[in-house]
């Protein structure tokens, strides 16, 4: 089984493989912060420290709101509610404090 680390609370999970990131939050009893858990908002935004190779490659809508939000496409963030985990890795959730999507205004950007 697929082992998780999310930091800094140093807070374990194992997941059965392709679990969503946000679900193996909430197993490790951490706060992954959400809204909508449906790739329309970007606030489950989650830096990837390890094992970036063992999440799920990122589908189309991820990656354009990922643009949108000017974060990294190079799979060092991701998206909670997107990212299945295949293998042991490592989720910084201080990155959550990062940024704000809603300070992104949407109607600026080109799909």
């Amino acid at each position: 089984m697929p082992r998780i680390l999310f930091t800094p609370a140093q807070k374990f999970a194992e997941v059965d493989p392709n679990t969503k990131i946000l679900l193996a939050g909430r197993k490790a009893g951490v706060n992954v912060r959400f809204g909508c858990a449906s790739c329309r908002c970007g606030t489950c935004g989650v830096k990837i420290t390890e094992g970036a190779d063992q999440l799920s490659p990122m589908k189309t809508d991820e990656e354009k709101l990922l643009k949108r939000l000017k974060l990294p496409l190079d799979g060092t963030v991701r998206l909670a509610c997107q990212a299945r985990i295949n293998g042991d890795c490592e989720i910084d959730l201080d990155f959550q404090d990062t940024y704000n999507p809603e300070d992104i205004n949407f109607l600026d950007e080109d799909d």
